[in-house]
């Protein structure tokens, strides 16, 4: 299954991610985590405050608030009740000197959005990734998913 898509096939699949994310996306900040393996050992034990987080000022994300169950189904996810959130994030991101870096979206990242784009039945802004979606899994992903579920930390 290796090398079925021509890499240069691929970068091109996830550059117009970015151009459709940058157009229907809503502005956010990213935070991902930078520590995952030191906080691992502390089991249950790990506070909020034992993270450290790389800042992703700048960027943009498409939410589907409320999928379909078909839509769902295509993503791998089979619910009964409860609908979970999905996002789609940018494939790369700008530092500061204008050059377009890799963004690795991980399971413990979170996502800060305006209330304005929140729907009312939320009553948080930040929405963590509980788990990552790879479509049609392949060597070379185009497409990410990911699961939101809205952040609760102690205050």
């Amino acid at each position: 299954m290796s090398n079925m898509i021509p890499n240069e096939t691929v970068a091109v699949l996830r550059k117009q991610v970015d151009v459709v994310i940058d157009i229907y996306g809503i502005d956010c900040t990213l935070y991902v985590p930078t520590n995952s393996n030191t906080t691992d050992t502390y089991d249950v034990y790990v506070k909020p405050s034992d993270h450290t987080y790389t800042t992703y000022t700048d960027q943009k994300v498409h939410i589907l608030w409320s999928p379909d169950q078909k839509a769902l189904r295509k993503l791998g996810i089979f619910t009964e009740e409860a609908l979970p959130i999905v996002a789609f994030f940018k494939n790369t991101y700008k530092d500061i000197a204008g050059n377009e870096l890799a963004l690795d979206v991980t399971k413990g990242s979170y996502v800060s959005v305006s209330f304005e784009a929140v729907p009312d039945q939320y009553d948080t802004e930040e929405f963590e990734v509980v788990d990552v979606l790879i479509r049609h899994m392949h060597d070379a992903v185009a497409v990410r998913a990911y699961k939101l579920a809205p952040r609760r930390v102690k205050a």
